[in-house]
């Protein structure tokens, strides 16, 4: 009996289509999602990242840096957003508690608590702190100043604060630029919070301008954020005891305070001596 002859098994020569369809697929849909975040408003994600951390007392981003959605990296936004770098010292830790119980929060609600390295910053806005172009504190200003103070004067921190304003001059008899409006403001505050019990000697005053935005200025609502008033709260320095034949040294008892470029010649008359203010590095 004749065996039945085997025909030569058929190769299917385009398997490759498939994988090289799948591949078009992933690639169409890497490109979609790229678009997409590239559509994402900036400014209304910081809004509610900011908002979220607040909320739950978490920083969303522990790390600063630069941001990968449209427009945060066209060099508009000087500073970054503060954010958790260490865990706070206690003291700081302390303060921040106080702060954010219920009554406390009540009446400083126009009053955002943030953590920037070692440091808490009370960042309040310029719309409730002063009219337009002057550095007269509005009467709801100086109640939360003054309350910011009661909180802040029994404890054994540093404060700085710096003024800011947004990028539109001003050029009047008082104040011959921004410089000057935002020194003049800091200073303001410093004097409500020395009045309220706060040794002079743990104050300090710095006038940025409007050249550490948090926003950009080419919006009503980004000049608003840049509006403000921060007060830097820090822990002291303490001296360490040396050799006679070695140079004396200072140990960071906390953190390290902002870095050293604030206005230049515009030392406040309030500012601590050199051996009592915070070590400041960038």
């Amino acid at each position: 009996m004749a065996r039945k002859k085997k025909h030569p098994e058929h190769v299917n020569h385009e398997r490759w289509l498939v994988s090289y369809a799948d591949f078009i697929t992933l690639l169409f849909a890497f490109f979609v999602v790229m678009f997409a975040v590239s559509q994402v408003d900036s400014k209304k994600v910081g809004r509610f990242t900011e908002s979220f951390s607040k909320a739950v007392g978490i920083d969303m981003f522990p790390e600063a840096g630069h941001g990968l959605l449209a427009g945060a990296s066209q060099g508009t936004l000087a500073e970054p957003e503060p954010a958790m770098g260490s865990p706070l010292p206690p003291d700081l830790v302390n303060l921040k508690t106080a702060l954010s119980t219920p009554e406390v929060k009540e009446e400083l609600s126009d009053v955002q608590i943030l953590s920037r390295r070692n440091e808490l910053v009370l960042r309040l806005s310029e719309g409730f702190l002063f009219g337009s172009g002057t550095d007269a504190l509005e009467e709801r200003a100086l109640r939360v100043v003054a309350r910011l103070a009661a909180e802040l004067r029994d404890r054994p921190l540093y404060v700085r604060v710096e003024g800011h304003t947004d990028d539109r001059p001003i050029h009047t008899a008082r104040f011959r630029s921004n410089w000057d409006l935002s020194t003049a403001r800091a200073t303001a505050v410093v004097a409500r919070l020395a009045a309220g019990g706060i040794s002079p000697e743990r104050l300090s005053a710095a006038g940025y301008g409007e050249f550490h935005p948090l926003a950009s200025n080419a919006t009503d609502e980004g000049r608003k954020q840049n509006r403000r008033v921060d007060l830097v709260v820090s822990m002291p320095v303490v001296a360490v005891e040396t050799s006679d034949d070695a140079p004396s040294a200072v140990a960071d008892a906390g953190p390290a305070t902002a870095p050293t470029h604030a206005a230049p010649a515009l030392a406040p008359p309030l500012a601590p001596p050199p051996s009592a203010h915070p070590k400041e590095h960038p």
